[in-house]
């Protein structure tokens, strides 16, 4: 599996900076600028990027060891890499005029979103009247556009009950400052408000035509890495980070013993706190494993020029669900092995495994809506649910 790209390395140049920022990402409840910078420069929000402006077109799994090495170093840049970095690979499914309107001068220039459809999109001549609150828009004070949910309504108002997806430029909306959390309170996740927003139809996406495969930007973007399923794609941006969170919640865990064992090497911690830290990597490893196998699978699938097959999309979804629970779970044994220093307001192990359990709580990451379909898929071959 290959886990090496030139923009991963660049952020593990300066891996003990990023760390030390995510203390002030953290006060300041965003990414600082100076992080922020670490990962333009670096490129990390390129890497599945259409080539044709300024991106790496990456093989996704890459982009999935990106989020898992940054996660492993902060919390909050780690989060931001995925639900932002993702949206590179969004805008390219777009038609190439929104893709130009965004990277035409800057193809560094970044997306925030919020994908529930909590605003209104009014049809009007050549586009949609939009108008609405989303939440969580993480990363969005250094992002120049939005991507945001809405359902459509007639000139008159009536639900039609289409879903769109549309973009936004920064000068169309603002930043509500509300975010006052107890886990991944560096990222930014903030409200977006939009009034009365006119958005042209060139973006704007059906999200029946997005889950369903019919990308108007294939007419430009025409390798494999943009005839993957949306949400095989999409899923790893908000549990792979929470993967290498739970990693540095076990790595410091282990630390605070082999602290102990330098100062008598004869001191081993009692056999119950071994086997729960064996049980912690092994949930920690097996969860980014199936991910990255899945997302493998599907890629692969694309480059030999074939639709990604239904097993391989419904496994994802169930693996997706399965990886947040092998987190979680090796982030609350390593916080009970983790002893006494662990509660400290200053121990990371304490911090990190609070982000992990405020990043399961994302709409995505919750299981009871994919667990029974993929039970209904595994005795039927229903596809209800299927994106």
């Amino acid at each position: 599996m290959q886990c090496q790209h030139e923009a991963i390395d660049a952020v593990l140049a300066v891996r003990d900076r990023v760390t030390e920022l995510e203390g002030e990402c953290t006060q300041r409840r965003k990414l600082t600028d100076e992080t922020a910078k670490i990962l333009r420069d670096a490129g990390i929000m390129r890497l599945i990027q259409p080539r044709r402006y300024g991106g790496f077109e990456a093989d996704p799994c890459l982009f999935n060891a990106a989020m898992y090495e940054i996660a492993r170093l902060s919390s909050s840049a780690g989060w931001v890499t995925g639900v932002v970095g993702v949206h590179s690979w969004h805008l390219g499914l777009f038609p190439d005029q929104a893709q130009r309107e965004v990277w035409g001068e800057d193809p560094d220039t970044w997306i925030s979103s919020s994908y529930s459809p909590a605003g209104t999109a009014r049809i009007v001549p050549g586009g949609y009247e939009l108008t609405g609150r989303w939440g969580f828009s993480s990363g969005s004070d250094h992002c120049g556009w939005v991507f945001v949910g809405a359902m459509v309504t007639d000139a008159d108002g009536r639900r039609t009950g289409q879903q769109v997806h549309l973009l936004l430029p920064r000068t169309d909306y603002t930043i509500d400052d509300v975010w006052f959390t107890a886990g991944l309170a560096g990222t930014g996740s903030n409200d977006i408000v939009v009034d009365k927003a006119f958005v042209p139809e060139h973006r704007v996406h059906d999200v029946a035509d997005l889950y369903g495969g019919r990308y108007p930007g294939n007419s430009v973007n025409t390798g494999p890495l943009f005839r993957m399923p949306w949400y095989t794609v999409f899923i790893n941006a908000v549990v792979v980070p929470l993967a290498g969170m739970s990693r540095r919640v076990v790595d410091e865990a282990a630390g605070i013993h082999r602290s102990r064992l330098a100062v008598d090497p004869a001191k081993l911690p009692h056999p119950a706190t071994l086997a729960r830290l064996t049980e912690a990597d092994f949930e920690v490893d097996t969860a980014y494993r199936i991910l990255q196998s899945n997302l493998g699978d599907a890629y692969a699938a694309a480059v030999r020029g074939d639709e990604v097959t239904v097993p391989i999309r419904q496994r994802s979804k169930r693996d997706h669900i399965a990886a947040v629970r092998l987190v979680v779970s090796a982030a609350d044994k390593a916080y009970q092995v983790g002893g006494p220093r662990s509660i400290a307001s200053s121990c990371a192990l304490q911090a990190v495994w609070r982000d992990v359990h405020a990043g399961r709580h994302h709409a995505i990451n919750l299981p009871d809506k994919v667990d029974h379909e993929y039970g209904e898929y595994l005795l039927t071959g229903a596809l209800n649910g299927l994106y």
